[in-house]
């Protein structure tokens, strides 16, 4: 991956093709990424169910699943990368966790 245009451009892509797997089994996407972290690369999406109740394993994995599927056949990622479907929930907690460098 040769730069931040790029990450963006599959993020924004896998944004797209995540979107209407997520809408048509009763889900909402909340946010969809492509990172680096530590020298991997992760695609990441964030859902919450539509009807309000607490998203499951089940739920991620099914989501998962059905993205890995398109995933595979539109290929449009060169890199190695992992595949993540996390609830929102997953997301509050990393934005919300405490900065230890304020204690130093």
């Amino acid at each position: 991956m040769n730069g931040k245009q790029d990450a963006a451009g599959i993020a924004e892509r896998f944004e797209g093709l995540i979107l209407p797997i997520a809408d048509d089994n009763g889900y909402e996407l909340i946010r969809a990424e492509y990172v680096n972290e530590s020298g991997n690369w992760y695609l990441r999406a964030y859902i919450i169910r539509k009807d309000g109740a607490d998203i499951s394993i089940g739920d991620c994995t099914l989501v998962s699943r059905m993205v890995s599927k398109k995933l595979d056949s539109e290929d449009f990622i060169d890199d190695e990368y992992t595949l993540e479907v996390c609830s929102k929930g997953f997301l509050d907690d990393i934005q919300t966790e405490p900065d230890d460098s304020e204690d130093m």
